[in-house]
């Protein structure tokens, strides 16, 4: 087939064949992924784009609304520095486009041009040897065309041509002796195109998947910020180029793309929440994602066990232990007047209580499917098997969820703790430290299933409104409380469920009851836990060290989801126990 002049279906059909071949790259281009950091995810992020230009973008026989399209869905599906560069690629051409019933090779030469220009204005500093290098010298055509078949033909002889230059064009990938993930990207969606333009096929024939590939230096690369941080805005009250001067000076990586009506931005920080606290001024954010790029790194080096640990945010753990076991994190989500956060992540406790003052509505949710998805999915891809701890299936859909997904992956196996906090926390930490002792997971879940039956939680707090305004306990006994003035020591029954275990009308009478709980049988180890409360979480630590001759494993702040629930000023311990207690 040759085309003279483009129309909408044209470059409809092309971009699909584009973005199947693309799609079918991407565990290679996952394995040669190490700049602008090695977090192994290009293929994937870019994959995510091209599979929603796939579900989303809608043909037509007009150029401009077919291109309008392929843009919205572009913008929608971004993720990673490559996506959203090839997502404001997209939007320039329709720019340029817009109007255009159908165009001669002139008119999308000025197109491509301009859309070249969006691309390296997007970036808040370009650097050559990356997909802007190829998509630059990929369509720097001197010879004159009379139809887009040899346009694009001579458009991927030079992308490949540059492609193999990027190796020598930055350090990183000279020294793992690849080319850039980005760029060999955007090379294959041209031969996707350039198929379908020579064959009139959009269905690409796959080669057979290469089984070996060069191993990479990647335990060598530092990550300067640790989460790779990405905003889908609607309704902007500033400029693209004004977004960019204003977060700057909040990380690397800066990348914004999109116009006022639809706006996202990409950015490495390691102050997610700050980020998201800001940005509410600006817009309002549709979707949020960030994916911790130390813990990717650690699942894509060869120095980590056979089994990956993942957990919800539920699970209050130190940030350095962690690290230390590489636990996977799968964020909840925490609805503030209608805007979901991730919790932990675009959210902190302290964050959160900042949004309550002005806040009309908040409330929690599971990890939606997307995220479970694209995360267990990754991790698939790294380990033997995976082991998902959740927060007790009573007090959240999450166990159900996920196992929802695990009944289509074999490898994944969901452990419901029965529990929350410190608690979930204790179970999940001896999952970690019994992985790294290379057992089965059959010799895991044994284990952590008879940690289960020996731990409990028991949290002093100083009103029970936060817990009646998410249903976790009756209004009539709220307000009971109130009356009373009643300073109830909280926990969870065998199955998971909340309970009010003792009834006090001061907190140092509640503290006094922990300490009677915590006598019931020998401790063998305990957390505490707190909502912006250590002092007084510090001073019960030291009244059971007095009392148990032992210091707690860590103490720890609360995630901003069971802060929701507990409240300011809450203060919990968290104990395995020797033996079972009731």
């Amino acid at each position: 087939m040759e085309v003279m002049t483009l129309k909408g279906n044209d470059i409809y059909f092309a971009f699909l064949a584009g973005a199947r071949k693309l799609i079918s790259e991407k565990k290679h281009l996952n394995k040669i992924n190490v700049f602008p950091v090695p977090d192994g995810d290009t293929g994937s992020n870019m994959s995510f784009l091209m599979q929603t230009i796939i579900n989303e973008a809608k043909p037509s026989d007009n150029l401009s609304d077919t291109v309008e399209s392929i843009a919205n869905a572009a913008l929608n599906g971004s993720r990673g520095n490559s996506g959203i560069i090839f997502a404001e690629f997209f939007n320039g051409l329709y720019e340029r486009l817009k109007g255009k019933a159908q165009a001669k090779i002139d008119d999308f030469k000025e197109a491509v041009k301009h859309a070249t220009q969006k691309a390296y204005q997007a970036i808040m500093n370009p650097v050559e040897g990356t997909i802007l290098t190829v998509l630059r010298k990929a369509f720097e055509i001197t010879d004159k065309h009379d139809n887009f078949n040899s346009y694009f033909k001579t458009s991927l002889a030079q992308a490949k041509i540059a492609l193999a230059e990027t190796t020598e064009q930055l350090e990183v990938l000279k020294k793992n002796g690849v080319v850039d993930a980005g760029a060999g990207g955007f090379t294959a969606f041209l031969e996707g195109i350039n198929y379908y333009l020579e064959s009139g096929v959009t269905e690409i024939p796959l080669h057979e998947e290469v089984v070996e590939e060069a191993s990479l230096d990647i335990h060598d690369m530092v990550v300067t910020e640790r989460y790779c941080t990405e905003a889908l805005l609607i309704n902007v009250n500033r400029t693209s180029q004004d977004m960019k001067m204003i977060f700057k000076d909040f990380g690397s990586s800066l990348i914004v793309s999109g116009r006022s009506e639809k706006m996202r931005i990409h950015i490495h920080t390691d102050n997610p929440d700050q980020f998201f606290y800001r940005l509410r001024e600006y817009g309002t954010v549709l979707e949020q994602k960030i994916d911790d790029m130390i813990r990717q790194q650690q699942a894509i080096s060869i120095k980590h066990p056979k089994i990956g640990l993942v957990t919800d945010s539920i699970a209050d753990i130190p940030q350095e232990l962690m690290d230390k076991y590489h636990i996977h994190l799968l964020p909840m989500n925490l609805l503030v007047d209608d805007v979901s956060y991730l919790d932990r992540l675009s959210v902190s406790t302290e964050t959160f209580y900042e949004l309550l003052k002005t806040a009309k509505s908040f409330s929690s949710a599971q990890p939606d499917k997307k995220t479970i998805e694209r995360t267990l999915e990754f991790l698939s891809d790294h380990y033997d098997s995976i082991i998902v701890i959740t927060v007790a299936d009573k007090l959240s859909g999450t166990f159900g969820a996920i196992s929802q997904y695990a009944k289509t992956n074999p490898k994944i196996t969901v452990f419901d703790s029965k529990q929350n906090s410190g608690s979930e926390g204790l179970i999940v930490l001896e999952a970690a430290k019994t992985i790294w002792e290379d057992a089965s997971t059959k010799e895991v879940l044994e284990h952590i299933a008879d940690v289960r039956d020996k731990t409990k939680i028991y949290v002093s707090v100083k009103t029970l409104k936060y817990m009646v305004r998410q249903g976790r306990v009756g209004k009539a006994t709220g307000i009971l409380a109130k009356i009373l003035n009643l300073k109830p020591v909280i926990s969870l029954d065998k199955d998971g469920g909340g309970l009010i275990k003792e009834k006090a009308f001061s907190l140092r009478k509640n503290e006094k009851q922990i300490l009677a709980l915590l006598q019931k049988a020998p401790v063998k180890e305990y957390v505490m836990v707190h909502s912006l409360e250590p002092v007084r979480a510090n001073k019960l630590a030291q009244k059971i060290e007095a009392l148990l001759g032992m210091k707690p494993l860590y103490t720890t702040m609360i995630s901003p989801i069971v802060a929701m629930n507990a409240g300011i000023g809450a203060v919990g311990v968290a104990a395995t126990f020797k033996e079972e207690v009731a």
